[in-house]
């Protein structure tokens, strides 16, 4: 479906990635001749907003909003992605979608630009922000080498309404990610807008905080968010927290982590926590919502997970290897065997104020042989303003 108005970020930078990846580390970008040329390049790319607008439709159910949160990993099984928004009974009443992990113009995700490929299709306008400019990819992701167009990866929202201002907001850096195995410049942000509705306008916020980070990192994150989202109008924040309980900002800081709960608590304690996060090892940011005036209560189905730390994966057996080699891979695996080496963790979540929850629920969408669309599943809330 064409867009009445499309505002798309572009860029020819491509023909500088083989530079950019053969360069070791930041010092050596910033002691390049390239790297002063296309500085400023790259900040307009990755700081900048690309939106698309369809005329603003009717909510799918009159006085009541459905939101959906959902982690697409990439957007590389877009079909079946696609198939689940469309046809999935309770994601294809969504009013507004978060949709985090997306794509534009990466082999990974065959150089597809994934959120307006999805709001074409849907009918809905849509807003996407960047984070990075991705020169590399994670362990697996594109095993066939296939060469990146525009390489943006970022957040994304989508709406039935009228979207009004748009606003990519730069969340505090905690690494540095050119110099880190999966190499990008940029830096983690987040997407805000505004949505005009019969009930009036409201601020939709969609977040991925970083998982390499302390509790605490993470909610300097969300108060970033929370910073540009204040005003008099109801809002809601949602999205991948990344809320692990652990603090993950370096691996003496996770040992030292993990080491210090399995001692005070024991090993069962410490994997029921994953379904609590807001209770215990994330205090930091569940506090901050509160003292901002947000709460999670109704906007979320607390018994069902949102993803799985999946220790039969060969993605996550091989992180493990990578950190302690086979031993540990041997050893985690046999601690987990209780729970089959597949733990439950409640990673995503909406918080919202000025708005009344109605009902919430996690949905896990399959294709049709039967496996996950996405690692992670969708988030539904329904509310009214």
């Amino acid at each position: 479906m064409a867009f009445l108005r499309l505002q798309p970020i572009e860029h020819d930078l491509a023909r500088h990635y083989p530079a950019l990846r053969a360069m070791r580390d930041r010092r050596a970008l910033e002691r390049s001749a390239l790297w002063p040329r296309i500085r400023d390049e790259v900040e307009r790319v990755t700081t900048g907003v690309e939106r698309g607008d369809h005329a603003p439709r009717p909510a799918a159910r009159a006085g009541t909003l459905r939101l959906v949160a959902w982690n697409i990993q990439r957007g590389a099984r877009f079909d079946a992605i696609l198939g689940a928004l469309r046809d999935d009974p309770i994601l294809s009443m969504a009013d507004v979608l978060l949709l985090s992990e997306i794509d534009c113009g990466l082999g990974r995700s065959h150089n597809r630009n994934v959120a307006r490929d999805l709001a074409s299709a849907l009918g809905m306008s849509y807003v996407f922000g960047p984070s990075y400019l991705a020169l590399e990819d994670d362990w697996g992701e594109n095993r066939a080498g296939a060469t990146n167009t525009s390489a943006l990866a970022g957040t994304a929202i989508f709406s039935r309404a009228a979207l009004l201002r748009a606003e990519n907001v730069d969340l505090p850096e905690l690494r540095d990610k050119f110099s880190s195995s999966e190499r990008r410049l940029g830096r983690k942000r987040a997407v805000l807008v505004e949505i005009e509705t019969l009930s009036g306008p409201f601020v939709v916020a969609a977040c991925h905080f970083d998982s390499n980070a302390s509790p605490r990192q993470r909610a300097s994150q969300l108060g970033a968010v929370l910073h540009r989202a204040e005003g008099s109008l109801p809002a809601i924040v949602g999205g991948d927290f990344n809320c692990s309980t652990h603090d993950l900002s370096s691996s003496l800081a996770l040992a030292r982590d993990v080491l210090g709960k399995l001692a005070l608590s024991g090993l069962r304690r410490t994997i029921d926590a994953y379904m609590m996060p807001d209770l215990g090892g994330e205090r930091p940011l569940f506090d901050l919502l509160a003292a901002r005036g947000y709460t999670v209560d109704g906007f979320n189905d607390r018994r069902l997970a949102t993803y799985h730390y999946d220790f039969n994966d060969p993605y996550a057996v091989e992180k493990l290897r990578r950190s302690g080699g086979r031993v540990l891979v041997w050893i985690v695996r046999r601690m987990l065997r209780r729970w089959h080496a597949r733990l439950p963790a409640r990673l995503d979540w909406f918080a919202g104020k000025g708005l009344r929850p109605v009902w919430a629920t996690v949905v896990n969408p399959r294709d049709a042989e039967g496996h996950p669309v996405s690692d992670h599943a969708a988030i539904v809330c329904d509310t009214t303003l």
